[in-house]
């Protein structure tokens, strides 16, 4: 084995599994050898491992359903009284369980990572649970309530009521001032990016976008657009647009569009937050005259990939410009400012990642130069954060938005909506608490876990917690 090979698996001996595997698969195609592994670095002394005796003890009194709660009552203490709140369109004479019982018996099974309402409503089935959620949801009750009674009521609900919860938990999260530190320039990033949720051989609800294969074959989908604030790790939403065909009437009308739901979502977005400054993230289809006038009447600053067959004349004016003189000299990065496009100034970027021998192009409107190219470069990659962070969690890990738990088109885009809210508070927990990283618990399903076992095994006093506690992330 030769000694830059050695380098590199010890440069990646100490990355988490799965990209370990990927880097593994790279080294052994470019070297052309599929012996090449690449084994954890980690170690373990004495000191650092439990022995399973020891472990029983310590996690005895550890109770990650208490710190996901911890964190709700002290970063969001006005959530349960907007969804005690909420609208609730129920015959007064027929209500058994509180607007907040049932929104909080939802919220719970998303917590604990179960994606199916009816096996949310299996495994509450426990005493334990009973009691537990009386103290949550402060209503004394004999049974929690069936997945059908809550689906009744997500039905009724208001969706612009559950996406004022989630305005209100950004906003109590900006105001905490603990994701400070990942502004850049006092902004902070927001990555937009589309994602298919389900696909159908039927038009659901007649709104959803269609493709036809070459055989003739039509197949319906629901796209939404998501906006993401990316801080450190952590991806949080904050404004959700669905990408439909609501108003088409004719063949000869043109399907809805990711670029259309994002002209739609960014009025939406100053009008919410109207004072917070924001770097809009997105990949080579955001590289558009409308989508930078956009930007620029908002006054946001934007990166956005470029690829020579978007803009093609911007692509070429840049590869001529650098050939003659490169504004930045750190190797491997390339910079062409003031570049002219119908009307915009644009500084255009390049950089050649020389480990995945991969090259990557963008356009912004920041300031760039020699000093700040690299932090620029790093936001503008920064993008698959959404996808890997956001997307694929979602889709494959703690909740499963492919799961339609209802075919309502209203109930539909709440149950997603709670996803969102859901995942907010499981990412503050897996990142920023300190009673997990002492539990070690390796895996997200691990997790889950112990919220279900806190949840639905054990009774926990539940209605008094301290607030002399801090989340802390790390970069």
């Amino acid at each position: 084995m030769n000694q830059k090979l050695e380098e590199e698996i010890k440069k990646y001996q100490n990355l988490p599994r799965r990209e370990r595997k990927q880097k593994e698969r790279e080294l052994q195609k470019k070297y052309k050898d599929k012996t090449i592994r690449i084994k954890s670095g980690k170690t373990f002394t004495k000191g650092e491992s439990f022995s399973r005796k020891q472990r029983r003890v310590f996690m005895k009194d550890k109770n990650l359903l208490r710190e996901t709660l911890k964190i709700l009552h002290k970063y969001f203490p006005d959530f349960l009284p907007l969804i005690s709140k909420l609208t609730d369109k129920r015959h007064k004479g027929y209500i058994t369980y509180k607007m907040r019982t049932i929104i909080m018996t939802r919220l719970m099974g998303l917590l604990c990572g179960i994606t199916s309402m009816n096996e949310m409503s299996r495994k509450f089935n426990t005493e334990e649970s009973i009691k537990n959620l009386s103290q949550i949801c402060n209503q004394v009750l004999d049974e929690v309530p069936n997945w059908q009674t809550i689906q009744d009521v997500i039905e009724q609900l208001d969706i612009k009521e559950i996406e004022n919860i989630r305005k209100m938990m950004v906003n109590a999260l900006v105001r905490s001032k603990m994701f400070e530190r990942f502004r850049y320039e006092k902004c902070f990033q927001l990555i937009v990016d589309a994602t298919g949720i389900s696909s159908h051989d039927y038009n659901l609800n007649e709104n959803c976008i269609s493709r036809t294969s070459k055989d003739g074959k039509t197949t319906y989908y629901k796209y939404v657009l998501e906006a993401k604030l990316r801080v450190g790790n952590m991806v949080i939403s904050i404004d959700t647009e669905w990408i439909e065909n609501s108003t088409l009437n004719t063949e000869t009308e043109k399907q809805d569009c990711e670029v259309n739901a994002f002209k739609r979502m960014a009025p939406r977005i100053k009008k919410n937050f109207p004072k917070l400054k924001f770097i809009v993230t997105g990949d080579a289809l955001y590289a558009t005259t409308p989508m930078i006038d956009l930007c620029k009447d908002f006054k946001w600053y934007y990166i956005f990939n470029l690829k020579k067959d978007r803009l093609k004349n911007v692509y070429q004016e840049f590869e001529d410009n650098i050939s003659y003189e490169n504004e930045v000299t750190k190797p491997s990065y390339f910079l062409s400012s003031n570049i002219e496009f119908n009307g915009n100034l644009l500084n255009v970027l390049k950089f050649i990642d020389q480990e995945d021998q991969k090259t990557f192009h963008y356009i912004s409107n920041l300031k760039v130069d020699n000093d700040n190219i690299e932090e620029i470069v790093s936001l503008g990659r920064a993008r698959w954060k959404i996808e890997n962070c956001g997307f694929y969690v979602q889709k494959h890990g703690t909740f499963c938005i492919s799961h339609l738990c209802s075919r309502n088109e209203n109930a539909l885009k709440i149950h997603y909506l709670f996803i969102q809210i859901a995942h907010i508070i499981r990412q503050l927990l897996e990142f920023g608490s300190i009673v997990l990283r002492e539990m070690r618990l390796t895996t997200k399903k691990e997790v889950s876990e112990n919220i279900t076992h806190s949840l639905t095994s054990t009774f926990s006093t539940l209605n008094c917690f301290e607030s002399n506690f801090q989340l802390r992330f790390d970069d």
